[in-house]
């Protein structure tokens, strides 16, 4: 496979990034509309397609899930269907992504896929599943920013990928998206608007993501403690075939003993098979379930902060067309004093 193909200018900096993608967007644009122009109605050009243009899947990662390594492949080219490179990234690196990924965006109104806070910020450090819940995030955050119709397609997402990327820096300017989330950040649930949205359809929304992140973070809470408790599990059963092994008869000459010692050894099977398919379910079953909910969760808080955005603007809408009103209003009645000295000037000056 060609590298060249594959292959972005990793030293492209941030503002070139954001630069490359609106220049892409605005040539595009103009293609469409000359296409459009020429064209009959009875021809109409064929919708773009905005299906996915990566595929990642992480493969390993390193023992605090700190640097992880993916395998991409490039989806939208035939050709290239089948071949794949590996990327490594860090934490911080992802960060300085997600702030790129914001800050080129033009248009407000889109939900930006959250990125999993840093570990240590979330977990108890004796929590052993935590590293493979956190790793397991990052991999859903980023399969889906390559699944989003339009930060899918992105020039940012594209240098994030490419196996010479570089970071540009590691701690850029934050858009204002960024700097709002940073604001309710600390806290379960995102500030709230006091007066509802004019629309009963996004007022709905916010009513119930509301009330369902708060029950989901109940339901969250409960299955983190049946991890904990699973993992006590664990380790009370590792302990306890251990004390099988350990309490064997050395002598083998009496029959009892040849007995005894057998009962130990299928006892202590059993256990060990026990212990091994609780943690095969804790980590397909209750870790996979915790970490996409979680995920899920703090995407209801990005979703909470945009409808609060949005009524919040809008009512700043409404208070300046109300001022725009007053001053009217004011200018009006100055104008019609200003007339009326006018017409007694003029009819003072006639009379004369």
């Amino acid at each position: 496979m060609d590298e060249n193909n594959l292959r972005t200018d990793g030293n492209m900096s941030r503002e070139q990034s954001c630069f490359a993608q609106d220049e892409g967007s605005d040539t595009e644009s103009e293609q469409t509309v000359t296409s459009s122009s020429s064209s009959s109605a009875s021809s109409p050009m064929p919708i773009e397609d905005l299906g996915p243009v990566f595929n990642v899947k992480g493969i390993r990662a390193t023992a605090d899930s700190s640097v992880l390594t993916f395998r991409i492949s490039r989806i939208d080219d035939p050709e290239i269907r089948d071949s794949w490179w590996e990327v490594t990234r860090s934490y911080e690196e992802f960060e300085a992504f997600n702030r790129l990924l914001v800050d080129c965006q033009k248009f407000g109104g889109m939900i930006y896929p959250p990125l999993p806070p840093p570990l240590t910020s979330k977990y108890e450090e004796n929590f052993a599943e935590a590293p493979i819940i956190h790793r397991k995030q990052i991999e859903r955050y980023l399969q889906m920013v390559a699944l989003h119709s339009t930060l899918g397609r992105s020039q940012a997402l594209a240098d994030f990928l490419s196996p010479t990327y570089v970071i540009a820096e590691k701690t850029g300017r934050k858009g204002l998206f960024a700097k709002l989330a940073e604001s309710f950040a600390g806290s379960s649930q995102p500030a709230k608007v006091p007066l509802r949205d004019i629309e009963e359809f996004f007022q709905n929304e916010r009513d119930w993501s509301a009330n369902y992140s708060i029950h989901l973070k109940t339901t969250l809470n409960a299955v983190l403690t049946v991890i904990h408790s699973e993992k006590k599990i664990i380790g009370q059963l590792k302990h306890l075939c251990t004390a099988l092994s350990m309490n064997a008869p050395s002598s083998y000459q009496q029959e009892t003993s040849r007995i005894h010692h057998q009962l130990h050894s299928k006892m202590a099977d059993s256990f060990l098979s026990i212990q091994d398919l609780t943690e095969d379910g804790l980590q397909r079953g209750l870790c996979d379930f915790y970490c996409i909910w979680d995920l899920y969760l703090q995407y209801l808080a990005n979703e909470q902060l945009m409808l609060n955005r949005r009524t919040a603007l809008l009512i700043n809408y409404e208070n300046a067309n109300r001022n725009w009103d007053k001053a009217k209003a004011h200018k009006r009645d100055e104008v019609l004093s200003f007339l009326l000295f006018l017409a007694t000037l003029s009819w003072h000056f006639s009379s004369l």
